[in-house]
């Protein structure tokens, strides 16, 4: 059986869209809040206290709340960004089968 083999430069990418713009679709901004109250010690105390509490107390524990995550907002972002890019490089395309191999371009005739 006849096949085109593929191979992709070690610097390549594979995706039609950059990371930010996967993240846009894969990974929102609810998606991303959603993992900092799974993961982050601090937020997921807060839950537990905002589960707890009455009154007056309620208010100042979202407020709280609403802090860590727009402080943690841009570093959640940034590591999706990341996340998406490693997902889109020449490695994973070859663990993936998608490619043949991972080469240098400059050196692929050799």
């Amino acid at each position: 059986q006849e096949m085109m083999e593929m191979y992709a430069d070690q610097e390549s990418r594979g995706g039609i869209l950059e990371p930010p713009g996967i993240c846009e679709v894969k990974f929102r901004k609810m998606d991303q809040i959603k993992t900092m109250h799974r993961l982050d010690p601090e937020l997921i105390e807060l839950d537990e206290k905002l589960g707890k509490s009455t009154g007056d107390e309620i208010e100042q524990i979202k407020a709280a709340i609403q802090k860590r995550e727009d402080a943690l907002l841009p570093m959640y972002l940034q590591i999706a960004h990341e996340f998406a890019d490693l997902h889109d490089r020449a490695g994973r395309m070859k663990a993936k089968g998608v490619v043949e191999g991972v080469l240098s371009w400059k050196r692929s005739r050799e």
